[in-house]
């Protein structure tokens, strides 16, 4: 036997999950309903030690401590995996996660391997995150340079010239006391030459800036997912082939009480369908009989002492053949 296990944050979810796990068959007996509230879990509880590796099991108590419900099931190997998948669609609590919140006050918690852990079956489902992060695309610097050019641009310029003129003159002149002292004149030669000056002028601004814009950018991924399948054994033999056997339990048994074979035959049937499926064929009669009763009884109310002996017979026929 397995025992497989949840954690449940809401106390509805657990119970939800316990009503899905009782309604596909399995025992009321192996089923179990844990919380902090009863007086009588705590040494379940503590038994949970026994089974679950540390310190897998501090996470499952932990979360019992702070209100949370813990459903057990005590299967077959053969039907672990469809009380995971029963459970799973509850709101199970994902205990790699809840462990990884407690090491946020709790450095040194650290999670088992699933992989050895024999109560444990992993789902593992693929989850798409996506962030940002700042990538440099490009880089731009602006910096002075000197460069030169030759220019020329035509000036015009006066260029004076003194000339001395001589012309012969024959005339009289009157005679003065003054006519023969000395007498001079000057006359100024002008030239222009070119004067250069140069003027610096701000002729264009050049600085540098950045332009955000938000785009947004759809992100396509392939996601994976690995999921438990679920598959029935089927059984090696089928009712028919059985037929002759109970005919004779029958003739030996059951001829004298005044009901036919075809009578008897749906509760040969039944037992027959208990004991090729799951959690039936692997439990314990003691374990079996009271949800055996319970669907029969939903559908033949008030038959089942008569038929139990049949049922029996027949489930325990096919349990010992397999």
């Amino acid at each position: 036997m397995r025992t497989v296990i949840g954690l449940f944050d809401d106390r509805n979810e657990a119970m939800r999950a316990y009503t899905a796990l009782y309604e596909a068959g399995y025992a009321k007996a192996d089923l179990d309903i844990l919380t902090n509230d009863d007086k009588e879990d705590i040494p379940k509880l503590a038994n949970m030690r026994k089974f679950v590796p540390a310190p897998d099991v501090d996470v499952y108590l932990e979360g019992v401590r702070l209100g949370g419900t813990i459903i057990t099931a005590n299967v077959t190997d053969s039907a672990v995996m469809r009380a995971t998948e029963i459970m799973s669609g509850f709101s199970m609590v994902n205990v790699s996660k809840r462990a990884t919140e407690f090491q946020k006050t709790n450095t040194n918690l650290t999670l088992s391997d699933p992989a050895q852990n024999d109560n444990v079956i992993e789902v593992i489902e693929e989850d798409l995150e996506v962030g940002t992060e700042q990538v440099e695309r490009g880089r731009m610097r602006i910096y002075s340079v000197v460069t030169e050019r030759e220019v020329q641009k035509d000036v015009t310029l006066r260029d004076e010239t003194i000339k001395v003129q001589r012309r012969p003159v024959n005339r009289t002149v009157e005679a003065r006391p003054d006519l023969f002292q000395q007498r001079s004149f000057e006359m100024v030669e002008v030239d222009e030459i070119a004067k250069v000056s140069k003027t610096a002028r701000v002729v264009e601004e050049v600085s540098l800036g950045k332009e955000v814009v938000d785009k947004i950018e759809t992100i396509k991924e392939t996601l994976r997912r690995q999921d438990v399948e679920i598959e029935e054994v089927p059984c090696a033999r089928t009712f028919n082939d059985y037929e002759n056997d109970f005919r004779s339990f029958y003739s030996v048994k059951l001829a004298d009480r005044g009901v036919s074979y075809d009578e008897l035959r749906p509760a040969f049937q039944y037992g027959y369908d208990l004991a090729t499926r799951e959690p039936f064929r692997s439990s314990p009669w003691s374990a079996v009989e009271t949800d055996a009763r319970r669907i029969w009884e939903d559908k033949n109310p008030g038959t089942w002492d008569q038929h139990s002996a049949v049922v029996k017979y027949a489930w325990e026929r096919i349990r010992n053949a397999r």
